[in-house]
């Protein structure tokens, strides 16, 4: 199954049964023999470690998850990464592709650690983008690494010719009405698939004119969705379009973490709905008060692994933030947008 905020919040709640959950994450990016000779490395530093009711979960698990392995082998699977967590006590097996190669990591603890899965989740955003010529069009949703196609449509509108004594209005009147049929089938389709991915950004790019002529059928909704229109070649292959709007998709992360922080200052500065700090964030979260916790990217493994878990099962948003911010450092490297305040 695809990443996705579901997934995080039903491992988050995992958390709270101290039952014994393995959790493995894969860079598939050197190939399966690599893969396997890790999980046997990991594996076998592991069991001498465990009691003999969590070596037998262990080991079950592992199981399970050379069988995942194994399918996924099968099937010939392109993902950058893989993850796997095995709860046998809650008859629960979940198997994550992943759109950008992740930390090798196998561990076994209380619950699944899922911090990874919201950084990756935060940090690589699925965009949704149309590509669009006189000729063809592709939807597409861009996630990391990853550049899947959701749907390709091509119908020829440039074949048009003068021949049969057509006047270069009645040609151009022709060719305009193909154009507007054209974008408005595609316009409908990207829609359809954006709105079931729930994809909040989006990017759209061609030709100048396909484009003007798509960007008469956008839905009011989309004002703030489109991040950058981008002249592009169809022709062109999909990791040079992958290299232009990496720059794009940094900017807009950028510019949202600083969205996020300019709020939560401005709270702090009228007392408002907004705690700073380890202690203060963390008890905020356990009366289910944080409605966003920004998280430095600069906090240690375990802390942050405990603050993700609460945020997501609580149903609070989170936002990493990279470990050189310094207006977040100065805050204790963790604050929190509140839903409300308690009374004094």
């Amino acid at each position: 199954m695809k990443l996705s905020e579901e997934i995080i919040t039903e491992l988050a709640h995992l958390s709270e049964t101290k039952r014994t959950v393995l959790s493995v994450y894969l860079d598939m990016r050197n190939g399966w023999d690599a893969v396997k000779h890790f999980i046997d490395k990991e594996s076998a530093r592991l069991l001498p470690l465990l009691n003999k009711e969590e070596k037998d979960y262990f080991e079950t698990s592992i199981s399970f998850l050379f069988d995942f392995f194994k399918r996924k082998k099968q099937e010939k699977i392109h993902s950058p990464g893989l993850a796997f967590f095995a709860d046998l006590g809650a008859n629960l097996i979940r198997e994550v592709e992943l759109n950008h190669s992740p930390e090798p990591l196998l561990a076994v603890d209380e619950g699944p650690i899922i911090h990874p899965l919201a950084l990756q989740l935060e940090k690589f955003e699925p965009v949704g983008v149309i590509m669009i010529d006189a000729a063809c069009a592709r939807i597409l949703i861009v996630a990391g690494q990853v550049l899947e196609d959701m749907d390709g449509m091509c119908k020829k509108i440039h074949h048009l010719t003068k021949a049969g004594g057509w006047s270069q209005m009645r040609y151009q009147r022709r060719r305009d009405k193909q154009i507007h049929h054209f974008a408005k089938e595609i316009m409908a389709e990207a829609i359809e698939i954006f709105k079931e991915s729930n994809i909040k950004r989006i990017i759209i790019a061609g030709r100048d004119r396909m484009i003007t002529a798509l960007e008469q059928e956008f839905p009011k909704d989309w004002e703030n969705k489109v991040i950058a229109k981008v002249p592009w070649d169809l022709d062109a292959s999909d990791n040079d379009f992958l290299q232009k709007i990496r720059p794009i998709l940094e900017q807009t992360e950028r510019n949202h973490e600083q969205n996020m922080l300019d709020k939560l200052v401005a709270e702090l500065k009228r007392n408002g709905l907004a705690v700073n700090g380890l202690e203060p964030t963390s008890q905020a979260l356990a009366r289910g008060q944080v409605d966003a916790i920004l998280l430095s990217e600069a906090l240690d493994a375990e802390t942050a692994e405990k603050l993700t878990t609460r945020a997501k099962a609580t149903g609070a948003y989170i936002e990493f933030i990279p470990k050189e911010n310094e207006v977040l450092a100065k805050l204790g490297n963790v604050g929190a947008i509140l839903r409300y305040k308690t009374k004094s």
